[in-house]
């Protein structure tokens, strides 16, 4: 399994600006036990309280700071607060209040899982149509360069940066030579078709993908709380055990789909010849 992290800060940094943060705090959940997910995290949807999914997405959408990204979670209502919103709407100050918690830490990005699918097939050619009574042959020429995009499955559209740190490499490898993120392939070929009468052709191209799966996932540095007892802070999810020092959210995934490429770095898929009926009237009789 493969582990791509956003962050590149060497760790003895990680742990001076981690005592730097001079506040505490926190409720403390008790936790199910369950398998670890992508990364060894551990899966807060249905566990905690509010939309998980739409939470890890705008934690881990904000622009990450040299002390990582903050976030606040109401346990009551499950609403989640990025730290300006809290500053803001809450309170003046970045020290949890009621049943509001605060936490600072890092995202990363897990693999899920990888699989390969068709593509939606894509006219490679210009039309040519046959208004004869007999069968006609025409050299087509056709042309095609990869595609590689990313999307989400909540929120807006993924940025391109971001899109290109996953899934380029650079955050930890590919997917094999058959991932063709980013490794702009294309072809211009010609090739003979048949034309029936009356109809026009076109060439298509079906291309193969190959898609990887990526949960973004939240390591925790810090985690706190006030009951009314006095400000805690732990540093692991809530509280909880070892196990939750890292979380994400099951249905909150990111899609990197990229075109496969044959080993001899060809874009792989399928060519085949489109036809469509012509109008008859503008055909000869």
């Amino acid at each position: 399994m493969r582990l791509y992290r956003a962050s590149t800060l060497k760790k003895s940094a990680l742990a001076a600006a981690s005592a730097a943060l001079a506040v505490t705090g926190l409720l403390a959940g008790s936790g199910t036990a369950q398998a670890a997910g992508p990364g060894g995290a551990q899966n807060v949807r249905g566990v905690d309280p509010g939309n998980t999914d739409v939470m890890l997405d705008r934690l881990c959408g904000q622009e990450s700071s040299l002390t990582g990204v903050y976030g606040a979670l109401n346990v009551d209502t499950g609403e989640f607060k990025t730290r300006d919103e809290y500053l803001r709407d809450v309170f003046g100050l970045w020290v949890p209040a009621g049943p509001w918690e605060l936490f600072r830490g890092w995202c990363g990005y897990a693999q899920a899982s990888t699989w390969s699918v068709k593509g939606e097939p894509v006219r490679t050619s210009e039309w040519t149509g046959n208004h004869g009574t007999t069968e006609d042959k025409v050299t087509f020429v056709s042309g095609y360069s990869t595609k590689t995009f990313a999307k989400k499955s909540v929120g807006g559209s993924i940025s391109l940066s971001l899109a290109k740190s996953i899934f380029s490499g650079t955050l930890g490898g590919s997917a094999g030579y058959e991932w063709g993120w980013e490794k702009t392939s294309s072809f211009e070929r010609r090739s003979e078709k048949s034309i029936p009468p009356c109809t026009q052709v076109a060439t298509t191209w079906t291309p193969y993908q190959r898609v990887v799966r990526v949960n973004p996932v939240f390591y925790v540095e810090d985690y706190q709380w006030n009951k009314g007892d006095g400000e805690v802070t732990a540093h692991t999810w809530r509280g909880r055990d070892a196990s939750w020092k890292s979380v994400y959210s099951y249905g909150y995934y990111i899609d990197g789909i990229s075109d496969k490429l044959l080993p001899s770095g060809q874009p792989d898929g399928r060519e085949d010849k489109w036809q469509e009926s012509l109008d008859p009237k503008s055909c000869a009789k």
